[in-house]
């Protein structure tokens, strides 16, 4: 390959372009417009809308921001609130509803002789792996006893 010359300044721009495949302006304005068809064809933002969707987001951030300075300057600094005062109960479940522990062991205390777990299943209802948690939680707290392999009487 012989080395050219180049004649001016322009054929030399020419040849760093066509050589070094630098995109021109033209080309890259050309992907910008096809990106952004093809954005509105799969119903993606363009950049303006973009940029207006932040700018929302902002303008709501700074309206949370004031409510939550605005409900801080109503309590009366130096004094605490009457609801921080006060201490918060446990919630506690209505007298009504049985544990479904409560209810095993009512099972279990209708037979004396003790009761294994097959039938335990087939009067509750319950899946194996809750029912061995039942079963294994009150005999850890003593109120059940084991007489046999799967079998469980009440501790009088």
């Amino acid at each position: 390959m012989k080395k050219q010359k180049p004649g001016s300044l322009e054929a030399l721009l020419e040849f760093a372009i066509d050589h070094f495949k630098i995109p021109t302006r033209a080309e890259i304005d050309g992907l910008i417009k096809k990106t952004e068809q093809s954005l509105v064809r799969l119903k993606m933002p363009t950049r303006t809308e973009f940029n207006q969707l932040i700018k929302r987001v902002e303008a709501l951030e700074k309206a949370v921001k004031g409510r939550k300075q605005s409900t801080r300057k109503t309590a009366k600094p130096g004094k605490a609130s009457k609801k921080a005062a006060a201490k918060k109960r446990p919630a506690s479940r209505p007298k009504s509803q049985v544990t479904d522990s409560e209810k095993v062991l009512k099972m279990i205390r209708k037979y004396r002789a003790g009761l294994d777990v097959g039938t335990l299943k087939a009067h509750t209802g319950f899946e194996d792996k809750k029912l061995r948690n039942i079963v294994f939680r009150l005999s850890k707290q003593g109120q059940i006893e084991r007489t046999g392999r799967g079998v469980y009487k009440a501790k009088a």
